[in-house]
């Protein structure tokens, strides 16, 4: 009997080594579960009740690939390796890209092995985790094996983040098994250093801001030297700020580790030339020059936001084709600039508003600000004009206008699979469920370059038609990857008009694929957006109005995209499917226009020749 025990294991921390010799020790108290009972098990699991399993004599782990918390796959196998001494029957191998895959297909070369897939549950919030068995389907000699967490080895990954960014190195070692020697526990240590975001932040801005501190004295005229006690107050904010910025870019899960170098230049001639530098990034050796002279450290730090996307950008090897610092020679170029000028205001403006203030908004701002009569900041008008600019290009290059109808045949057969599905429990009169899978591997449901997990639930009901869906990239509340995945739960009546039906189940689906494109393993160049929680949780609360929702970023696509997919199939005007949209979601008369402006100035970066 093997167990197979696929992760993302960005560290393997305390959690999960306790987790390995529990199931080797046979003290692991284990539930058997499948997709049909996992709730039902998960609860019987949490109440203290344990479950009957076979003696398991292997455990083999799969690290998966992809970085995360600054640590990498490699890392990850090394810190395995080591734990391998103190668990005798631990087997460590690659994950690959996706560890679900890798276990799968290890299963599927053994099949003269019975193997059980582990899930570790903490609470109720992890039995979304448990779906997870899904990617077993066609292997019977698989089953779920759901182990909890005992009491004080309830690890999660954010917790032990968080004590990184403190920098205490007590706390950090108190994630790691006490089986460990001082020289195995330095190791991790020295593998994890790098990563403790405080400590490096501090050590590499205290190291690159040297230049900065030698600033001439205004009294004697003379530079002072680093240390001398002459260290300019906005010099110093500066520092703060932008520590702060890459605080938040972390919390907020942006692919920005390995953290880049930090420089600083004074230069008063270019300072003087209108068409001097503000800042730049070398992707060569993952660096950010930042000019200061005359300018605001407000305008410095947003010049950082955008370098930031820069290397972003370089970290998911999409600058290596640059041959130009010219946009009017390069459509990519441009693409990149673009990107590079929206994303980083937003980011910036985002992190703004958060230490402002806490109940405040990206969109709750500028809602203030038009009621007020005030026009909307863009900061350095430079960098917007350059901006603006650059989208009007980018809605008339080639790839904008592909991107219209570039996930119509996949939204096609997801749609029609479900529809199938829903038609024959109606037939039956009897709810149902339906799960399959999308991706490149050989046993997929439907093929496609794009990889995620579909459930789908319908309930019959007498008169009631609700339509509900949502999605998740490849995250957990950890911030730990899982398979990309999509739910989609209909009540319909026995009378349901099967065209309405249908349309609304691609109208749904093609929102929610939109969502995989944003982040994640499914992510598609210069669809990224930041994590918006915050902004869901004050809607959720009443702390903003509920039609905030419709001018989310993420949301904004989504809905044009599954909109505007179902106007083309249903052959309606797509104005008539927003306001119909709009009229069953009770959005109000008076915000519908403000909504409809802001949805018409992104249509054209979707490449979507339409106006509301």
């Amino acid at each position: 009997m093997i167990a197979l025990y696929p992760g993302a294991f960005k560290p393997p921390h305390r959690g999960h080594f306790e987790v390995v010799r529990r199931l080797l020790n046979g003290n692991h108290g284990g539930h058997v579960y499948s997709i049909d009972n996992y709730q039902d098990v998960g609860t019987k699991a949490l109440s203290g009740k344990e479950g009957k399993v076979d003696k398991i004599n292997k455990v083999i782990v799969f690290p998966g690939g992809g970085e995360r918390n600054g640590i990498t796959k490699g890392e990850a196998i090394a810190i395995w390796q080591m734990y391998a001494k103190y668990l005798p029957g631990l087997e460590v191998m690659d994950g690959q890209k996706n560890p679900m895959f890798a276990a799968k297909d290890y299963a599927k070369a053994n099949t003269e092995d019975k193997f059980y897939a582990i899930t570790g549950v903490r609470d109720e919030s992890d039995f979304s985790d448990l779906k997870r068995i899904t990617t077993f389907k066609n292997t019977p000699h698989v089953e779920g094996l759901m182990i909890t967490s005992n009491e004080g080895d309830s690890v999660r990954a954010s917790d032990l983040r968080n004590a990184a960014l403190k920098g205490s190195l007590d706390d950090i070692i108190d994630f790691f098994p006490k089986e460990l020697n001082r020289e195995e526990l330095f190791k991790i240590m020295r593998m994890l250093k790098d990563n403790i975001i405080a400590e490096a932040m501090n050590q590499k801005i205290e190291n690159l801001f040297e230049e900065m501190f030698e600033t001439a004295d205004p009294q004697d005229g003379k530079a002072a030297p680093y240390g001398s006690g002459y260290k300019k107050v906005e010099e110093l904010e500066l520092k703060d700020y932008i520590t702060s910025l890459v605080e938040y870019m972390l919390d907020k899960k942006m692919n920005i580790t390995p953290l880049p170098e930090i420089k600083i230049r004074h230069d008063e001639d270019n300072s003087k030339n209108f068409f001097g530098r503000t800042a730049y990034y070398d992707p060569n050796v993952k660096e950010i020059v930042l000019f200061v002279d005359g300018r605001h450290n407000k305008d410095i730090v947003r010049s950082f936001s955008h370098e930031m996307v820069h290397h972003i950008q370089n970290l998911e090897g999409r600058l290596n084709n640059i041959q130009t610092t010219n946009t009017t020679e390069d459509k990519n170029l441009l693409e990149i600039e673009a990107e590079a000028y929206m994303q980083g205001n937003i980011t910036f403006r985002n992190w703004e508003d958060s230490l402002k203030n806490k109940n405040e908004s990206l969109w709750a701002n500028i809602n203030a600000k038009r009621k007020s009569g005030r026009k909307k900041s863009h900061g350095n008008s430079k960098a917007y004009k350059a901006a603006k600019k650059a989208g009007k290009a980018l809605t008339k290059s080639k790839k904008a206008k592909m991107n219209e109808g570039r996930y119509d045949k996949l939204s096609n057969q997801v749609s029609s699979a479900i529809f199938a599905s829903f038609k024959e429990a109606l037939v039956k009169g009897e709810d149902g469920e339906f799960l399959l899978t999308v991706g490149p591997q050989e046993d997929a449901d439907i093929k496609n370059e794009m990889t995620f997990d579909i459930q789908a639930v319908v309930k019959i009901t007498d008169d009631v038609y609700s339509v509900d869906g949502g999605a998740n990239a490849g995250f957990d509340d950890d911030g730990d990857e899982i398979d990309p995945f999509i739910n989609i739960v209909f009540q319909i009546p026995k009378n349901v008009n099967l065209k309405d039906l249908s349309f609304d189940l691609k109208d749904v689906v093609r929102h929610e694929i939109e969502h995989l494109t944003q982040d994640g393993e499914n992510l598609k160049q210069g669809k990224y957006i930041p994590d918006d929680k915050e902004l869901r949780d004050l809607i959720d609360a009443g702390l903003l109005d509920k039609d905030e929702y419709y001018k989310l970023p993420k949301e904004v696509d989504a809905m044009i995209q599954g909109m505007y997919y179902k106007a083309k199939k249903s052959k309606t005007p797509f104005v008539d499917v927003v306001d119909d949209y709009f009229e069953k979601a009770k959005v109000t008369p008076e915000e519908r226009p403000k909504i409809k402006a802001l949805w018409n100035k992104r249509l054209p970066a979707l490449g979507i020749k339409q106006r509301l």
